[in-house]
């Protein structure tokens, strides 16, 4: 072992020189025992951390992982097995759910409306692949936009959040309620009523927003459209 007399430090390993200062080392003096020095690290340790874009990185890579090898799989078994698709489906919303809940950390109402959303999508592309009985737009889609509105209501109230810091949601959730009119009008959807019926609710709301809050939808778009 060396010793740095300009760092008062003994250096183990064999060292040209100390690799803090890159002054001279000499022997270790007898004054000087190895245990005095024990404690001192002469480079810090880095705690290792996964920052948030990394992780991104590696569930994305993972998802695709997965995604491929029962790609594979379904195209072996083939088409008798449409199992490989709904396990392919429930990857993907997983992935979704992960990179949902990364990008907004902190803000239940955003994660809500964004698993709302992934859910409904979900429904109506098992519907679909169920050969599209209606099911998800009859019923599933609109008590579930209900159901989204009800619940941002009641976080806003509990939250004690301003109309501007909400009002951007029901904007939204109104825009997806409308949305409905189209597997309506292409006869996709077998039972209209419950659609119409939510439609309805979300434009007497956003009618009382407009009338009433007009100020805070307006500050509520401007801060999101930069309008």
């Amino acid at each position: 072992m060396n010793y740095c007399p300009k760092c008062k430090i003994v250096i183990r390993g064999n060292k040209r020189c100390c690799p803090l200062c890159q002054g001279k080392i000499t022997d270790v003096p007898d004054e000087v025992s190895v245990s005095e020095s024990a404690g001192f690290t002469a480079f810090p340790v880095i705690d290792f951390k996964v920052s948030s874009f990394t992780f991104i990185k590696i569930i994305t890579f993972i998802f695709l992982v997965l995604e491929i090898s029962f790609a594979t799989v379904g195209w072996i078994l083939g088409r008798e097995h449409p199992w490989v698709g709904l396990v392919m489906l429930g990857i993907l919303v997983g992935w979704i759910d992960v990179l949902a809940a990364m990008y907004v950390k902190g803000n239940i109402l955003k994660l809500i409306t964004v698993e709302t959303y992934v859910a409904i999508a979900v429904n109506i592309y098992v519907d679909y692949m169920t050969h599209m009985h209606g099911w998800s737009l009859a019923w599933v889609t609109p008590f579930t936009l209900l159901g989204l509105g009800l619940i941002t209501i009641f976080i806003a109230f509990i939250r004690k959040l301003r109309p501007s810091e909400y009002v951007t949601y029901i904007v939204v959730d109104t825009a997806a309620a409308l949305a409905q009119l189209i597997p309506i009008r292409t006869g996709v959807n077998p039972v209209a009523i419950p659609a119409v019926t939510i439609i309805a609710c979300y434009l007497i709301f956003m009618a009382a927003v407009i009338v009433f809050r007009s100020r805070d939808l307006k500050t509520a778009l401007g801060r999101r459209f930069s309008v």
